[in-house]
C-alpha cells in the first residue's frame, strides 16, 4: 500500500449501533472476517477514488475455507456505461448465486456514497458486510478533499445494519 493511502482500522466493537445482536462473543468470533473484506474493500475503493476521483461499486467474499475473493460487475458492451444503481442489483444477485454454488462465510460490497444515514450528510466509504451468523454492519469511512484535491480521510464508523443483500436471509 502506498504511503499516501488510507489505513483503515475497524474500531473494536460497533459504535453508533441500533443493536440487534450484539453478543460479545459472536462478534469477537466474525471480527477477523468482518476485518478481511473491509480491509480489502476499502484498500480497493481508495486506489480508484485517487485514481479516478469515484468509483463503481465493488464486492468481496470469504468462503467457507477463509478464502478472500474480490468481485467485481460491468457492462455488456465495450461502450456501455455504468452507474452505482445499474451495478448494485448485479452484485447482490451475483452474491446471491455464487452462494448457490459454494459455501460462504461472509459478503460485502463497496460503495461511494453522499451520506453517512442519520449521522452525516459527507462522502464516505461505505462497506456493507453480511456474515453467514446472522450479523450484518456497515462500515463508514468518511473522506473530504482538500484544495489540492488531496484526499483527507476521517475516523471510521460503524453501524449495525439491516440486510441487503440478504444471502442468508431469503433462502438463498
Amino acid at each position: 500500500m502506498p504511503p499516501s493511502a488510507v489505513r483503515w482500522r475497524p474500531n473494536k466493537s460497533p459504535r453508533y449501533c441500533r443493536l440487534v445482536n450484539n453478543s460479545p462473543d459472536l462478534y469477537a468470533a466474525i471480527r477477523p472476517d468482518l476485518v478481511a473484506l473491509a480491509s480489502a474493500l476499502v484498500e480497493r475503493s481508495d486506489k480508484l477514488l485517487r485514481e479516478r476521483g469515484d468509483f463503481l461499486p465493488h464486492a468481496a467474499v470469504v468462503t467457507d475455507d477463509g478464502k478472500l475473493t474480490m468481485l467485481g460487475a460491468m457492462c455488456s458492451t465495450s461502450k456501455g456505461f455504468a452507474n452505482a444503481w445499474h451495478i448494485l442489483p448485479m452484485l447482490h444477485d451475483g452474491l446471491r448465486s455464487m452462494a448457490n454454488e459454494r459455501q460462504l462465510r461472509a459478503v460485502a460490497i463497496a460503495e461511494c456514497v453522499e451520506e453517512i444515514p442519520g449521522i452525516a450528510k459527507t462522502r464516505a466509504i461505505k462497506v456493507h458486510v453480511e456474515h453467514q451468523r446472522v450479523y450484518t454492519i456497515a462500515f463508514y469511512l468518511p473522506f473530504s478533499q482538500d484544495a489540492e484535491g488531496q484526499y483527507i480521510f476521517e475516523n471510521s464508523i460503524s453501524v449495525q445494519a439491516e440486510p441487503e443483500i440478504k444471502v442468508w436471509t431469503q433462502g438463498f
